[in-house]
C-alpha cells in the first residue's frame, strides 16, 4: 500500500507546474521539489493535453439555486425509470420520449451550475453515468438483442439468435418489447446494480462468505473515521501551497488524498450494505456485494490486476455499454473468415477492453469539463493508456516468459516470491509516475478537496475558525 501511495505522490509532483503550462503551453522552469519528474510535466505533449481551449464549446455555466438544479435532474431521472416500468407507450414511443429527457440530463450540468461546487460535481458524475446507462437500456440493448449481464435469471441472447428461423415474427416482437417493458423484479435489479449483483446460487456457501450487520457497522465506522481525518488534513492546503511545500509534507498530503478516494468508495458500499442488512435482518452475501470482498488495488502488481479490483460502481455500465456490444460486433464482423484467425482473435480481445476504458475516459472527461471547463483530452488519454497497459499485461502473461514468472511466483521459494512481488510493486510505481499526472491535473489545479471541508467533524471542531 505504501508503494502505491508513494507512486501516487511522485506522479503528483510531475503536475506541480501544470497550471502555468496550461496557460502558456511553454516548458517551465523546474522547482527544487519536482525536478526529478520534469520529463512529465514539462513536455509540450502534457501542456497540450491539459491546456484549456480559448474558445470552449459551451459558455460558462450559469448559477441557479441548488433546489432548481436538483428538481430538473430528478424529474428527468424519475421519468426515465417510470417509462421503463410503464406498459405504455410501446418500445418506439418510449425511445422517442426518452431522447429529450436524456438530452436535458446531459446538458444540465454543462449549461448550469450550483452555489455549492460539490453538488455540481456530484450531479455531473451522476448525470453522465445515468445518461449513458439509459442510452444503453433504451437504444443499444433493444438494437443488439443482448440483455444486461446483471439481469436476474436472464440469459443473454444475440440478435442473430432472435432472427433465426426458430422464432416466429410474434415471438421476435415479444423479445424486442421486453427490453423496455419491465416488471418490478427487473426494476429492483437495476436499482441495485451499481452496488449489488443478485446471486442466483443457493445459499449453501460457508459462513465466511457472509457478513453480519455488526461487521458492516465496524467497517463503515472505520472508513468514516479515515475519511474525516483525511478531509481535515487536506482542508489546510490549497493547490498553490502544495506546489511549494517540502517533499515530506507533500508526501503526507498525497497519501491523504489517495486514501480518501479509496476509503470513500468503500464507505459508500459498506454503509449501503449495513442498511440492507438491518432492514432485512440477515447477513449480506459477499457474492452479491462484490466490492466488500475486493482486494485493495494498492497491492496490485499489474495494471490488469489493479483495474480488476478497482471500484465496481460503474462496472455494470462499462460492461453492458462498452464491452458486450463491441465484443458482439467483433464476432459478427471481424470473424476469422473476414480478417483471418490471428487478427480476429486479437480484435476480439483488444477492442472490447479498449471500449471499456474509452467509455470510462468519456465519463471522467465530461465531469472535469462540466465542473471547470478543463481539457477533456488528458482524461481520455489517461484511460486509453490504461486500457493499452491492461491489454499488454494480458499478452505478456500468455507468453512463455509470463507463464514462467507465474510458475515461479506460485511455486518458487519465499525469497523468489517476495522478490517478484517487490519488482511488480516497483514497476507499478514507475507506471503511475508517468501516467497519473494526466488524470490528476484538473483536480489538483482546482483544489477539489476543499469543498468537502464541512463533511469533516474535526474541521468543524478545530479548523472552521482558522
Amino acid at each position: 500500500m505504501a508503494t502505491f501511495l508513494l507512486s501516487s505522490l511522485l506522479s503528483q509532483l510531475s503536475s506541480n507546474q501544470a497550471q502555468d503550462a496550461a496557460a502558456t503551453s511553454v516548458p517551465l522552469s523546474v522547482s527544487t521539489s519536482d525536478w526529478t519528474w520534469k520529463w512529465v510535466s514539462e513536455t509540450e505533449f502534457f501542456a497540450l493535453l491539459t491546456s484549456k481551449s480559448t474558445n470552449p464549446l459551451f459558455p460558462p455555466p450559469k448559477t441557479i439555486p441548488n433546489g432548481l438544479f436538483l428538481l430538473v435532474f430528478s424529474f428527468c431521472l424519475i421519468s426515465l425509470y417510470a417509462l421503463l416500468i410503464s406498459p405504455y407507450p410501446r418500445t418506439r414511443g418510449k425511445q422517442i420520449l426518452a431522447l429529450p429527457l436524456l438530452t436535458t440530463m446531459v446538458l444540465l450540468p454543462l449549461f448550469f451550475t450550483t452555489p455549492l461546487q460539490i453538488v455540481h460535481m456530484a450531479m455531473s458524475v451522476t448525470a453522465i453515468a445515468v445518461a449513458t446507462r439509459m442510452f444503453d437500456l433504451y437504444y443499444v440493448q433493444p438494437w443488439t438483442g443482448v440483455r444486461s449481464r446483471y439481469c436476474l435469471d436472464e440469459v443473454a441472447r444475440s440478435k442473430k439468435d432472435l432472427d433465426s428461423n426458430q422464432h416466429s415474427i410474434i415471438q421476435q416482437q415479444r423479445e424486442f418489447e421486453t427490453f423496455l417493458i419491465w416488471d418490478k423484479q427487473r426494476f429492483k435489479v437495476e436499482m441495485w446494480a451499481p452496488l449489488r449483483r443478485f446471486s442466483t446460487k443457493q445459499k449453501s456457501a460457508p459462513a465466511s462468505r457472509f457478513l453480519r450487520w455488526q461487521d458492516l457497522l465496524l467497517q463503515s465506522l472505520l472508513y468514516n473515521i479515515v475519511l474525516d481525518i483525511d478531509i481535515f488534513i487536506m482542508s489546510h492546503y490549497t493547490s498553490e501551497e502544495l506546489e511549494v511545500m517540502p517533499i515530506p509534507e507533500y508526501v503526507f498530503c498525497m497519501i491523504a488524498i489517495v486514501t480518501f478516494i479509496m476509503s470513500h468508495i468503500l464507505w459508500i458500499c459498506a454503509t449501503f450494505a449495513l442498511i440492507y442488512s438491518l432492514a432485512t435482518r440477515r447477513p449480506v452475501d459477499l457474492a452479491e456485494w462484490g466490492m466488500l470482498a475486493n482486494k485493495l488495488p494498492c497491492f496490485a502488481l499489474t495494471p490488469a490486476e489493479l483495474w480488476i479490483h478497482w471500484q465496481t460502481l460503474f462496472r455494470y455500465l462499462w460492461v453492458d455499454l462498452g464491452f458486450l456490444p463491441v465484443k458482439r460486433f467483433c464476432k459478427q464482423h471481424l470473424g476469422p473468415e473476414c480478417v483471418g484467425t490471428v487478427v480476429s482473435k486479437a480484435a476480439q480481445e483488444v477492442l472490447p477492453v479498449l471500449a471499456v476504458f474509452t467509455l470510462s475516459g468519456i465519463l471522467h472527461a465530461y465531469t472535469v469539463y462540466a465542473a471547470w471547463r478543463e481539457s477533456v483530452w488528458s482524461q481520455l488519454f489517461y484511460f486509453i493508456l490504461q486500457g493499452v497497459a491492461v491489454v499488454a499485461t494480458k499478452a505478456v502473461e500468455r507468453t512463455w516468459f509470463g507463464r514462467k514468472i507465474r510458475y515461479i511466483y506460485n511455486n518458487g521459494s519465499s525469497t523468489a516470491r517476495w522478490g517478484l512481488h517487490g519488482l511488480g510493486l516497483l514497476m507499478m510505481a514507475v507506471f503511475h509516475t508517468f501516467t497519473l499526472p494526466f488524470f490528476m491535473e484538473p483536480y489538483k489545479r482546482h483544489s477539489m478537496w476543499l469543498p468537502l471541508n464541512e463533511r469533516s467533524v474535526l474541521w468543524w471542531i478545530y479548523g472552521k475558525a482558522a
